[in-house]
């Protein structure tokens, strides 16, 4: 097999990945910053110092326990760079981590045409993660949930090959990956888990036959070497006492409460630490494209039937064991949410690393059908199946580019779309992004040298008034109510217009909400007290 055709295969993938390149460097600077960007970098810069220079103020302040394995390479970056105004240190970490989750999606491509052998099936797979609107906004200012989302993919699609080649090399280099999507979110440690199961089925396998059990051994040697190896590399906050920290840092997040403000489900405020048990079901049911969602869970129930009609000779073969391994990971961590009590809000996001699994049942759904001899035998079947498939996605891709750059605000058809019906019964922009559209709307249509700016929550406002260019930045200034020319909300915590006697300046709706409203000729006082519900 020459070059050519060794690599014809992927050709779809490296297109869609160029095109997605070229997207980015178009629009990447039209997104803000979320709430919690500089939280998160604060910890990155802690590790680093004690890394790099022998800092202990790392281990002095208090810890939220998140590891450091994704921030420090970004604090990295921008030393190397010399980079030191913030509105160039938060477009480095959006490009950055928008290109991981593009490599990310090219794996999966990959490990998809390795699975089904079929380009049409592997770019689908593509395409629901890169077109996916929440994850794809979320893919440059969340250096939280998307990275770890990323480093899961990168590794299954590793961990395949691995099991299909058998080297040991390959399983230290799953280990690595595994260890550094652990040092990013101590879920990983779960995958962990689930590879290193499959790695002693097959050594029990070799056990029953009387082989060698050299070459597994070897294996679980190196993978475990690999995954201990980087994990406690890249978390330097394991350093001084790896076991001991790592324990603490898995117990204090399994029931993770740093925050505990309220959030708006079903039209109810609610506690962040007391929601309904339906709250993380239905935030994955109604944002997440209605098609999809069909496809995902007939697969895995596809996948569930054909393991327990066949359970030992499935988990044998190393193909079909793959299938079994993405059910694991999309249920586990759902069951371990329940089990734990852990606490989750923010719609889903704590749990977007289980959409690639999903992807992987929907996959394999797809690629049933479209091998199904009934299908096979008449054309347009196929081509029924196939055009489902691309009006869900031109769907997807249309309001992708009609609300840009607030993709992460999407909601499918199994939610009402009237007027405003979103922003009095979901969060939409909890993070705040929106908040540099506001700020450029109002540098565009006032030609005022100084615009003073208000808000309920100063820091997100700050955020984006450091992501203008300096001369914008120069002209305004975050003041008290009382001294503001405009007033600026992205509803968090209060969906309702509570603003008597004022006028609408500029106003953004995603799906018949708003998402963004600035206000002038404001009473600041009454304004103030009717955001705080007081």
């Amino acid at each position: 097999m020459n070059f050519k055709e060794k690599f014809a295969p992927y050709f779809p993938a490296i297109v869609m990945f160029a095109i997605a390149v070229i997207v980015m460097l178009l629009t990447y600077k039209d997104y803000g910053v979320a709430w919690d960007e500089p939280l998160q970098r604060g910890p990155g810069l802690l590790s680093y110092n004690y890394a790099f220079h022998g800092n202990q103020e790392l281990f002095q302040k208090p810890n939220d326990n998140h590891g450091a394995g994704y921030e420090i390479p970004l604090v990295m970056l921008e030393k190397a760079f010399h980079l030191t105004d913030k509105r160039e240190i938060f477009r480095m970490r959006h490009v950055v981590t928008h290109l991981l989750f593009l490599v990310s999606a090219f794996s999966l491509y990959v490990l998809a045409y390795r699975l089904f052998k079929n380009k049409f099936v592997a770019s689908i797979g593509f395409l629901m993660l890169v077109c996916a609107p929440r994850l794809y906004a979320h893919s440059y200012f969340n250096s939280k949930d998307i990275p770890f989302l990323s480093m899961f993919i990168i590794t299954l699609a590793v961990c395949r090959l691995a099991f299909d080649k058998d080297k040991g090399g390959l399983f230290f280099l799953v280990g690595l990956l595994c260890g550094y999507a652990t040092s990013i979110r101590i879920m990983g440690v779960m995958l962990g888990l689930f590879i290193f199961i499959y790695l002693i089925i097959d050594l029990v396998n070799r056990l029953a036959k009387k082989e060698r059990l050299v070459k597994p051994v070897v294996n679980i040697v190196l993978y475990i070497a690999g995954f201990c190896s980087l994990l406690v590399a890249a978390w330097p906050y394991l350093w001084k006492s790896p076991v001991h920290n790592f324990v603490e840092s898995f117990s204090k997040l399994s029931r993770f409460e740093l925050w505990n403000g309220s959030v708006m489900f079903g039209g109810t405020f609610f506690e962040s630490t007391k929601l309904p048990g339906s709250y993380l079901p239905t935030w994955f049911f109604i944002t997440n494209p209605v098609l999809w969602l069909i496809a995902g869970f007939a697969g895995m129930v596809w996948i569930v039937k054909d393991f327990f009609s066949d359970p030992g000779n499935i988990l044998k073969d190393k193909e079909r064991r793959n299938y079994i391994l993405y059910v694991a990971c999309f249920l586990s961590p759902v069951i371990a949410v329940y089990l734990f009590h852990s606490i989750i809000y923010d719609d889903w996001r704590h749990l977007y690393f289980i959409y690639p699994s999903f992807i992987m049942m929907a996959l394999f759904f797809i690629n049933k059908l479209l091998a199904n001899k009934a299908v096979l035998k008449n054309k347009y079947y196929t081509w029924a199946i196939k055009g489902a498939c691309g009006l869900q996605l031109a769907m997807v891709i249309f309001f992708m580019i009609q609300s840009h750059p607030l993709q992460q605000v999407y909601f499918n058809e199994f939610v009402s779309h009237e007027d405003e019906y979103l922003r009095k019964n979901y969060e939409m922009d909890y993070w705040g992004v929106s908040n540099y559209q506001a700020l450029r709307y109002i540098l565009n249509n006032d030609e005022s040298k100084h615009i003073f700016v208000t808000t309920i929550f100063p820091e997100i406002l700050q955020n984006n008034i450091d992501e203008l260019d300096e001369d914008d930045r120069s002209r305004v200034t975050l003041v008290h109510p009382d001294s503001a020319d405009y007033f600026i909300t992205n509803f968090r915590f209060h969906p309702d217009d509570f603003f008597p006697d004022t006028k609408e300046y500029y106003s953004d709706k995603v799906l018949g909400s708003t998402v963004i409203k600035v206000y002038t000729n404001f009473n600041s006082k009454d304004s103030l007290k009717k955001a705080h519900g007081n």
